[in-house]
């Protein structure tokens, strides 16, 4: 698969926690097939995080529409995190993956005080 963020790249598989991702040497990117973020967050993601901190994205960098890497024609539409409000991720309405920016991940797996509550209450 080519990365939707540097087109002329191939993304390599890797397996962290069980969940194989694909990432990009370029700009380190991470293509998470459907439901395989949430598997990796419910998992142990630290290997992961320890790489992804590594490099953050930088806050505004917008250009055009990215294509899916699975579906390789559809474009990726951009949605803002259930689990992490007020992060971007971009996710392709046919199958569902998700592309993570670099430093994305590592957004998504911090806890706010919200979700803190939010856990307390529903008895997690």
């Amino acid at each position: 698969m080519k990365c939707p963020a540097c087109p002329d790249v191939e993304l390599t598989e890797e397996t962290f926690s069980g969940v194989t991702i694909d990432r990009c040497p370029t700009c380190h990117g991470i293509w998470l097939d459907v439901l395989e973020l949430e598997r990796l967050l419910e998992a142990d993601p630290r290997p992961l995080l320890a790489e992804d901190r590594r490099f953050a994205s930088r806050p505004g960098e917008e250009g055009p529409r990215r294509p899916c890497p699975r579906c390789q024609g559809a474009d990726l539409i951009k949605l803002n995190s259930l689990l992490r409000p007020g992060t971007i991720l971009d996710s392709c309405t046919v199958c569902h993956g998700v592309w993570l920016d670099a430093g994305e991940l590592t957004q998504l797996s911090r806890k706010d005080l919200f979700s803190r509550l939010r856990g307390l209450f529903a008895g997690s």
